[in-house]
């Protein structure tokens, strides 16, 4: 019986291309790979039981595609883009039996305006057999074309995207997200998923409730990031205006200080640790437990701390640098690690 169920499924698309208008839009490449169930042997990672992968290549018609949506709460998503026209997609399914996996479902819908849809769901109702949801899976492994703007959601699983042109919007519950050598706007917003950005060329806003932001190589007009419990690290960054804040957790940071930008790192609780690349003048302003700003510092009325770096008092205090730097319970540390003129 599982072997003829097999067979039967190995002569269907693994991914229903829905939607009798998006059809001639896009479909499936002739010869696309059909997909290949395999044994119970448990793959590293997974519990034993069933498992299917499968290929598809979806074309463009008339329209090339420009944005691709993914909604898969049911495992990992890695789109990594390439200078193709084409949408590529793998994916693999996990169940504890056949019945099961025949239960795991993938739709994909191709729109007029060049987006492309792309969701997972399980299929339920009273006469099924009750199936744990950890113990289904769906993981998708997607090629685009690079200037194509990703939007994907997930819950446990990761997410990942690299080598794209037209940035992305990514969304968890608890599944870590990492970006890589991505241009364009970069959003990220995670309930207790670890968030790693690195090579982001554009404006981030990146935002978590209960995990670590790591930031490499930022160069962009904004830099936002907010963790209410968690630390943020932050280093060869570069952006005009940079704004970094957590409740609970310390934060360091390893930055460019541009002619007028502002920089804001703010932490309730955690000690907060900024070293700086200074071109021109710069006015440093803190407020802490403890407060070293590697200079002599002037006090405020306000009670703030000041102090000047370059040539802030004369003409040049017009284009200096602004950086505020707040721990009401923590402490605060600032250097200047290379200065130009």
């Amino acid at each position: 019986m599982i072997q003829g169920r097999a067979l039967a499924r190995r002569a269907l698309i693994a991914i229903l291309v829905a939607a009798a208008p998006a059809a001639a839009l896009a479909e499936p490449r002739a010869g696309a790979a059909p997909p290949s169930r395999e044994g119970p042997a448990a793959e590293p990672g997974h519990t034993a039981g069933a498992s299917e992968r499968a290929r598809l290549t979806i074309e463009p018609a008339g329209h090339a595609f420009t944005r691709l949506s993914i909604e898969n709460p049911l495992g990992d998503v890695k789109v990594e883009g390439y200078d193709g026209t084409a949408i590529q997609i793998e994916s693999h399914k996990f169940a504890p039996d056949d019945d099961s996996l025949d239960r795991l479902h993938i739709s994909l819908v191709p729109n007029p305006d060049g987006t492309v849809s792309i969701k997972t769901a399980v299929d339920g109702g009273k006469e099924v057999r009750p199936v744990p949801r950890a113990a289904m899976r769906i993981d998708l492994v997607i090629r685009a074309p690079r200037d194509a703007r990703v939007e994907a959601e997930a819950g446990s699983g990761a997410l990942e995207i690299a080598n794209l042109d037209a940035g992305g919007d990514l969304d968890t519950a608890s599944g870590p997200i990492f970006v890589r050598n991505v241009q364009g706007e970069v959003l990220t917003h995670s309930v207790s998923g670890a968030t790693r950005l690195v090579q982001v060329f554009g404006s981030v806003d990146a935002q978590t409730l209960a995990s670590d932001v790591d930031l490499d190589t930022i160069s962009g007009e904004r830099l936002v990031a907010s963790v209410h419990r968690g630390r943020i690290e932050g280093q060869r960054v570069r952006a005009r205006y940079v704004e970094l804040t957590t409740t609970e957790g310390r934060i360091r940071l390893e930055a460019e200080a541009a002619l007028r930008g502002h920089l804001v790192v703010s932490s309730l609780f955690g000690d907060v640790n900024v070293q700086l690349r200074r071109h021109g003048a710069v006015v440093v302003r803190a407020k802490g437990n403890k407060v070293d700003l590697g200079a002599p510092a002037r006090p405020q009325p306000d009670g703030w701390v000041e102090s000047s770096f370059g040539q802030a008092a004369d003409a040049a205090a017009a284009t200096a640098a602004l950086v505020e730097i707040r721990s009401p319970r923590g402490n605060v540390n600032f250097a200047i690690i290379e200065s130009r003129p």
